[in-house]
């Protein structure tokens, strides 16, 4: 289990499909060894299932609780688990899932002792050794806090929004994908921010790793009536993706971090923005988001069968990963064509082995979308356990986009 990896990537319509995504799905009785192989091989919607009105281990009942960013019920669960047993094995993954809960809502002291934790246990375990550097230097700076959260309305750009970062006015994008806010160099410093090196090395898109990060933590983020203390970035060089074609008021991206403190957030692809609207109750049994470790992932349908893809506002394509080709082979044998396809990060642009498809329709948060043509990389995958990453060439495809992430939900329109 690869609790403790950062990725960091630039990187409704009432039908009968919106019922059969939202219909709870029945609660079955789990041996311990199944729901451990259900941890284990990443299948966290299908442990959620299993979880659901079933009395359970408190491990389990906690590792789903912080996939569903319940940050107090997870507290309690996995406190419990390490409080039983300090150095079980339990125990040394509900540090891994606390301090990924912690990072991605930008509480980062947090995170980093629930690191130590895990490093005390296994410190040769080479996840936790890479994340520590950069947790480490994140940790020196106070946790992200909101100041102030209402109702907003802002109109959006081409995917950028309007902030404000240290009082001057910018355009930033936004990225569900990014498990932590990127700004460049030069936007760095323009907006007043100290960026401190960090010998660590960030995953990405494209495959490549990036090296010589920096941080930076803005002492204030204004975004309508959200107003942010302690925001967090990673800067990188003017010159990576996707800064180099933009001018430099845009070459930011607000991460989850940002996302999480407004809550709900919904948008029109050439429209308006919204924020901070009352959340929808939760009913996690038929919710279609939630956190791996720190990417939003959101249940999807193909020919009736759930996928789990990872939820990517920042990326422009659909990509297809390994795992949708070992799911649908026959489909591969009978429409594919085999291909070269590239895909680019921060890291640079790689090329990889993979099968164009003519079309696949898929079923997402209530609505059918239809992927066209869909490149389905054979080896290469951005995760081991995601069909997909879905992207803008699917989500504009409807009209309205809404976030809830306290119901978990996304919902197309």
């Amino acid at each position: 289990m690869n609790s403790s990896v950062l990725a960091c990537r630039l990187a409704d319509i009432l039908s009968i499909a919106a019922l059969v995504i939202l219909a709870p799905q029945c609660s079955i009785a789990q041996t311990p060894d199944q729901l451990h192989a259900m941890f284990e091989s990443d299948q966290y919607f299908a442990l959620r299932d299993a979880t659901v009105n079933t009395a359970v281990p408190l491990f389990y009942r906690g590792a789903v609780q912080t996939i569903a960013n319940r940050r107090k019920a997870a507290e309690k669960l996995l406190g419990n688990v390490i409080k039983a047993a300090p150095h079980s094995s339990d125990a040394y993954e509900a540090h891994g899932l606390l301090g990924n809960l912690y990072f991605r809502n930008g509480l980062y002291r947090e995170s980093y002792r629930e690191l130590q934790a895990e490093s005390a246990e296994k410190p040769d375990a080479a996840d936790v050794k890479n994340a520590l550097p950069l947790i480490k230097a994140l940790s020196e700076y106070p946790d992200q806090t909101i100041v102030k959260r209402r109702y907003s309305r802002l109109s959006i750009q081409g995917g950028y929004l309007p902030v404000s970062i240290n009082g001057l006015d910018a355009r930033y994008i936004f990225d569900t994908g990014a498990a932590i806010s990127v700004i460049s160099d030069l936007e760095a410093k323009r907006v007043g921010l100290t960026p401190q090196r960090v010998e660590t090395k960030l995953n990405e898109a494209s495959g490549n790793d990036v090296t010589g990060l920096r941080v930076a933590v803005a002492k204030d983020l204004i975004l309508g009536h959200l107003h942010l203390r302690n925001v967090a970035f990673i800067v990188l060089p003017d010159t990576r993706e996707p800064f180099s074609d933009v001018s430099q008021e845009k070459r930011g991206i607000l991460g989850i971090p940002v996302f999480l403190a407004m809550q709900t957030l919904r948008w029109q692809p050439k429209g308006s923005f919204e924020f901070g609207f009352s959340p929808a109750p939760l009913h996690l049994s038929a919710s279609n988001l939630l956190f791996h470790d720190n990417s939003t992932v959101v249940q999807v349908f193909s020919q009736s069968r759930p996928l789990e893809f990872t939820l990517d506002t920042g990326a422009i394509d659909t990509d297809l990963n390994p795992v949708f080709a070992a799911t649908f082979p026959d489909l591969l044998k009978q429409s594919g064509i085999p291909e070269v396809h590239s895909i680019t990060g921060v890291g640079g642009t790689n090329s990889y082995d993979s099968v164009l498809l003519p079309s696949v329709t898929f079923e997402v948060g209530g609505s059918a979308v239809t992927l066209k043509p869909a490149h389905v990389y054979t080896k290469y995958g951005l995760t081991s356990w995601a069909a997909g990453n879905l992207g803008n060439d699917l989500l504009h495809q409807a009209q309205t986009i809404t976030l809830d992430f306290h119901a978990m939900t996304l919902r197309l329109q």
